[in-house]
Order: structure tokens, then sequence, then C-alpha cells
């Protein structure tokens, strides 16, 4: 059995022209985030494009992103889950019980 987890991201950082892939996806991953975990993402590993990635870079200074588990679908051979990424203060507003307290 395969797990495919797919990220989804509700903030845009892709430029109108962009043409390439626009969420992130791994196959078997070690981890599967729960809603409300904070999420972050070495953009260089899963990104090309200088624009997307700068871009990227720009919304991750001094900004958290949180992730919501949307859905899982069950097949035979392959288990999909979506997750969307969201930034945190819009997560905040749709998920307010989720947010924690900070441990510092």
């Amino acid at each position: 059995m395969k797990t495919i987890l797919r990220f989804e991201f509700d903030f845009q950082f892709f430029y109108p022209e962009y043409n390439g892939p626009r969420n992130i996806i791994m196959e078997n991953p070690l981890h599967i985030p729960q809603t409300g975990d904070p999420v972050n993402f070495k953009i260089k590993d899963y990104f090309e494009d200088k624009k997307v990635i700068r871009k990227f870079e720009d919304l991750e200074d001094g900004n958290v992103f949180y992730a919501q588990r949307l859905q899982t679908t069950y097949g035979q051979e392959t288990i999909e889950v979506i997750v969307v990424i969201y930034e945190e203060k819009i997560f905040k507003e749709i998920f307010p019980q989720y947010i924690r307290d900070s441990l510092f």
C-alpha cells in the first residue's frame, strides 16, 4: 500500500504566468501533519522557479504556517491525504480552537 501526501496552499506565492506545479506531493511520508500543526518547507527542494521561491521566502519571514488535514481518500492500493497550508493569521481566524499558547 502506498500513501500520498498532497500539500495545497491557501495563500498564493505563484505569479499569474507561472505554469509549474502548485502543490507539494510526497510519497510514503514519515509524518502526516494534523490540523493545527505548524509546518514549513525547504521550498527549494520542491520548486525551481526563482520568483516562486522568493515569494515563499518573503511570506515565510516572520510568519508561521499551519496545517489543516482536509481529506483522506482510501483506495485498495493507495491512501491519499490532502493537507491545506494556511498563513498564521488566516488559520487563527478560521480555526481558533487549534491555536496553542506558546511553550516559551
